[in-house]
């Protein structure tokens, strides 16, 4: 999903020959003088952040990303103030798959740079690689917002619009995009899930894999409602190939982390739901199901410490505040445990009273 990005260099303007000459080296597309230049330099300034950064565009050229990430954090230690080092080091760790920490380059160099369309493309395709919809979302509107005349933005919004689960916007989006005949049916396909219309989502996500059998939106798609289907043993094979995929999809990892506790594999269940932790910063699910588990074996403080930072990140999800009310009472903290289980009643009136106003006014509505 990460586009072909443009890797700016970082080319200083300093007397030293090498270095110039390493630059028309570069532009001119000689990569073996320009390698040669740049080794030059740094032979006599090995902290040189400008040869270190040009020695990872040189890198990036050649599709060697693990290098030019090394050579990019190099000349980003040796001078921390070349903040576009940081877009193109985002760049090489997109090509790696390792879309969570592109995501905090991105947002260091958006800090300095608000208006660059291509670095909040790049960020909401990172955030919508590793499954965190919601985030992604302002960030591919601020692109396309910025440079409306990239048509191409329009599938990544659509597709982030689906799955965070405005099918509307995402089916206005889709009309208005050229997406090929495969991307339009797997967002067809997530809308009809977000509208309640499983079993006509599952038969275009089958017909997608059968077509693509490594579509990783397709296979995630299709996991989640053999998950809810409860037919485990698909979910896991699917989800599994998802991962195997792209392994920064936090929330694809999550799922069979629930999907391996829920059968019984509990330790394997644990270390998928750490590393989406790993993978998603502020992900309160993973959270709250270790403490939830942690909460089962008796284990109150891991359990305490997972549920307290679960409510935190989500204040109002019910389940969280009843387990972690159930932890202090374990725990003996009667008052905290009242609270808790008082803030569980309020949460639980409240969407009464929400659907019972949804209920008078779709009633005052009626002819």
């Amino acid at each position: 999903m990460l586009p072909r990005l443009f890797l700016g260099l970082l080319l200083a303007a300093v007397p030293q020959s090498s270095l110039d000459s390493g630059r028309r080296a570069f532009e001119a597309g000689d990569l073996v003088s320009a390698e040669r230049d740049f080794r030059e330099f740094l032979a006599q300034n090995p902290n040189s952040a400008e040869a270190l950064s040009n020695m990872g565009a040189i890198c990036a050229r050649r599709e060697q990303y693990a290098d030019a990430v090394g050579y990019y954090e190099k000349a980003l230690r040796a001078d921390p103030k070349l903040v576009p080092v940081h877009f193109n080091l985002a760049v090489a760790l997109g090509r790696l798959n390792r879309y969570a920490p592109a995501t905090e380059h991105l947002r260091i160099f958006l800090k300095s740079y608000p208006n660059e369309p291509r670095a909040h493309q790049l960020l909401g395709l990172c955030l919508t690689e590793t499954g965190d919809f919601r985030a992604a979302l302002p960030e591919l509107e601020a692109s396309y917002k910025l440079n409306p005349r990239d048509t191409s933005i329009l599938y990544s919004l659509a597709y982030a619009n689906a799955r965070a689960g405005d099918v509307d916007r995402a089916a206005e989006l889709l009309r208005n995009s050229q997406a090929d005949p495969a991307q339009s049916r797997l967002i067809e396909g997530l809308v009809e899930y977000r509208r309640g219309r499983f079993p006509e989502a599952k038969a275009i996500f089958e017909s997608l894999l059968a077509l693509q059998p490594d579509s990783v939106p397709a296979l995630t798609a299709l996991g989640r409602l053999q998950l809810l289907d409860r037919n485990d043993d698909d979910a896991i094979r699917l989800l599994t190939h998802a991962v195997r995929l792209n392994p920064s999809d936090a929330e694809s990892t999550y799922q069979l982390g629930v999907l391996y506790e829920r059968n019984g594999k509990t330790a394997e269940g644990i270390a998928f739901l750490k590393r989406a932790i790993t993978l998603r910063s502020n992900y309160p699910d993973p959270h709250y199901q270790l403490g939830r588990i942690a909460l089962d074996r008796k284990d109150y403080r891991t359990a305490l410490a997972e549920l307290e930072l679960a409510r935190k990140l989500l204040p109002d999800q019910e389940a969280i505040r009843m387990a972690l009310g159930r932890t202090y009472q374990a725990l003996g903290r009667a008052a905290e445990a009242k609270s808790e289980f008082a803030e569980v009643r309020r949460l639980k009136a409240a969407v009464i009273e929400r659907d019972r106003q949804r209920v008078e006014s779709d009633a005052l509505m009626k002819p």
